[in-house]
């Protein structure tokens, strides 16, 4: 997986030199925009995130290949919509040919944050605030497809999830830099988008970094999916204690700039939390996943299980 997001490091490189003078600001509407309009001040502007226009999305999106990626999945008539009524936090969906429910691709809650990782007691200049945008939602879906056996849902998922992770991942980071921020932070709800952020998001705490290395060196043994449902079932254990173990939200940081980099580290060195000895999952002894038809998934035990 990192294999791919320095591919796409690269080539999103290449088309934003490329892109360079492009005019991010070009929308549907019409008047003088602020394009200058920072989100943390409660001001509102008609441009997402103060710089992008609906018409730039799309044009941007299109070269960068998301929409032709979309296209191979069924996307093939996407419609855009941004929600920038809240003048501290703006929404950018994206619909399957017409504006509804159950025709939602991609929603992507955002806002501009000051932030660090290090706090108080500590050196002031190990306080400093470094400007991120904080990732409140994503949201990345088919609802042109259904789950099956093959393909089954994890937690909370409704749809199947499009397979363009890596993707987005990089084009939110090249966002970012246009921007001019020093990182992206998002506190991850549930454990499979915790390591689906963890392929290059950083935690502020050693147990938490150390705990997310050992989930998926887990999920790379069992299953992603069955790491998932297992923490959901309280099945999933801590190796050596036996205990179940809860995924508990968990702020984590892409830095993007040395400054904020060497802010998280500093965190983690700082963290007065030991991790535990060569932590490590397994999955209760007896449980056995079930995939229905439907693409449902259900657990029974076998061999004494309990």
């Amino acid at each position: 997986m990192l294999f791919q997001h320095l591919w796409y490091g690269r080539k999103f490189a290449r088309v934003a030199r490329r892109m360079r003078n492009y005019p991010r600001g070009r929308s549907s509407q019409r008047g003088g925009w602020d394009v200058t309009a920072d989100l943390t001040s409660g001001s509102s502007s008609n441009l997402f995130l103060g710089v992008y226009g609906d018409v730039a999305i799309m044009d941007l999106l299109r070269a960068f290949g998301l929409l032709d990626a979309l296209a191979r999945q069924g996307i093939d008539r996407p419609v855009l919509d941004l929600d920038l009524s809240d003048p501290h936090k703006h929404i950018l969906r994206m619909y399957q040919q017409e504006i509804g429910e159950d025709s939602l691709v991609t929603e992507f809650v955002v806002r501009y944050t000051s932030f660090s990782p290090v706090q108080e007691p500590a050196p002031a200049e190990a306080q400093d605030q470094h400007p991120c945008l904080y990732l409140e939602w994503l949201l990345l879906q088919n609802p042109t497809r259904s789950f099956d056996a093959e393909h089954a849902a994890m937690p909370d998922q409704e749809y199947p999830p499009l397979a363009l992770g890596d993707m987005a991942l990089s084009l939110m980071a090249r966002m970012a830099r246009y921007i001019g921020v020093s990182g992206i932070v998002t506190v991850p709800a549930n454990l499979h988008a915790a390591l689906y952020f963890a392929t290059r998001y950083q935690a502020l705490t050693q147990r938490v970094q150390v705990a997310l290395a050992a989930l998926d060196q887990a999920a790379s043994h069992f299953g992603r999916l069955e790491i998932a449902w297992a923490e959901r079932w309280g099945d999933l254990l801590e190796s050596r204690t036996g205990h179940p173990y809860r995924w508990t939200p968990e702020t984590l940081v892409l830095p993007l700039t040395g400054a904020l980099n060497s802010a998280v580290k500093l965190a983690r060195r700082r963290d007065s939390t030991t991790p535990e000895p060569k932590l490590s999952f397994t999955i209760r002894q007896g449980v056995r996943f079930l995939r229905r038809p439907n693409g449902t998934v259900a657990r029974e035990y076998v061999n004494g299980g309990n």
